[in-house]
């Protein structure tokens, strides 16, 4: 190939790389603004219920059901973190995402926790047991992974730390 015409392969490589970002970042943008509208609405609702029940059923049972649906806001939120994120560092951070997964577990936990007391001595128990096992695996495993991630990422960043040859 001519010089020339690797210039002009590169020009273009270049306007289509160029319009994918475009492209990216009004996806990023539009699902950004779905989620904080989702999640504003979601929030109404859950504060809504939470009212309109208040002394028609077991006080316990409206909490735990307040809870989960904040913990569903607050993967909302950790989401359009995410994104916001993405946008602005213009790279995909993993740290969010395990936190949602987190979120979303523990908020498992709440909801079958609630459950395994009407289950107790039915053949429905075991299996939400295993279930509350896996789901605290889950979480442990991924606190871990949060961990080791900030550990690396601050090993990564202190000039301190050399490796000799």
């Amino acid at each position: 190939m001519r010089p020339r015409d690797v210039d002009q392969e590169r020009r273009d490589r270049s306007w289509i790389a160029a319009l994918l970002g475009y492209g990216e970042f009004l996806i990023d943008t539009v699902v950004a603004f779905a989620l904080i509208g989702g999640g504003a609405i979601l929030l109404g609702v859950v504060m809504y219920d939470f009212v309109r029940d208040l002394g028609r059923v077991p006080f316990i049972a409206q909490v735990l059901e307040l809870l989960s649906g904040l913990l569903l806001v607050f993967i909302f939120t950790e989401l359009i973190t995410t994104i916001r994120v993405v946008i602005a560092r213009r790279r995909m951070v993993v740290e969010p995402f395990l936190f949602v997964g987190i979120v979303a577990a523990i908020r498992r936990l709440i909801v079958i926790s609630a459950e395994a007391e009407n289950l107790l001595g039915t053949a429905q128990f075991r299996d939400v047991i295993l279930e509350i096992g896996v789901l605290a695996g889950t979480v442990l495993l991924l606190g871990a992974t949060v961990l080791l991630l900030r550990i690396n990422r601050r090993n990564d960043e202190d000039p301190g730390v050399h490796l000799t040859e």
